[in-house]
């Protein structure tokens, strides 16, 4: 297992191509996660030598099944270019020479995308790290996750949930489901949920 950097923020406003877009090979994760979003772009198609620029709207979708893929979009959760980052993520796996998506930073303004997924989907994500079951292959997005797939303490599943669930629940990039993981394995450790329950009602009702 290693660590490979992502390619830097992206700053620039080309997004390579598809709508839709199937998850990365890896190590596979007993339930998914689904990324959703859409907003304005420009459709740039280079046809001979002719290029035309056609605006509109598109909506695009990832469905995260690996842990791989679950954890580069952990990566992304508090990345400057977080929502940038996230959309090319998606788009980019079917980019070719005659078809692009370019989005200025106007147009990211008015983009919604977000990821998120059932409560037992966090706890899954623990549970395939405390199995051991990895890809000798996998290759992590920095070393923080590294860490946690190394689990050097041997943490059980609840507390990796704990900690994974906490770098995600306060992201502007990942839903209420952080949340409602960590609500679940706190009931299941018989702990006080008012604060916990709360601060999920105060994200829902936002």
């Amino acid at each position: 297992m290693s660590t490979t950097e992502p390619e830097a923020e992206a700053d620039d406003t080309d997004v390579a191509g598809a709508i839709e877009s199937e998850t990365i090979d890896g190590t596979p994760l007993p339930r998914s996660f689904l990324v959703e979003g859409g907003g304005p772009v420009t459709v740039v198609r280079e046809r001979g030598e002719v290029t035309e620029r056609t605006e509109g709207e598109v909506e695009i979708s990832r469905r995260l099944e690996t842990l791989e893929a679950f954890a580069m979009f952990w990566y992304y959760r508090d990345l400057r270019n977080w929502k940038r980052n996230a959309i090319r993520e998606v788009l980019e796996s079917s980019e070719d020479g005659s078809l692009r998506y370019v989005i200025s930073d106007e147009q990211l303004e008015e983009w919604d995308v977000q990821v998120d997924g059932r409560a037992q989907a966090f706890i899954g994500v623990a549970e395939t790290i405390v199995g051991g079951d990895i890809d000798d292959d996998f290759e992590a997005p920095d070393q923080r996750f590294l860490a946690y797939v190394e689990n050097p303490t041997s943490k059980k599943a609840d507390g990796l949930t704990l900690d994974i669930t906490k770098d995600l629940k306060d992201s502007p990039l990942w839903g209420a489901g952080a949340r409602l993981a960590e609500l679940v394995v706190r009931h299941a450790d018989r702990e006080d949920l008012e604060h916990y329950t709360e601060a999920l009602l105060e994200e829902v009702e936002d």
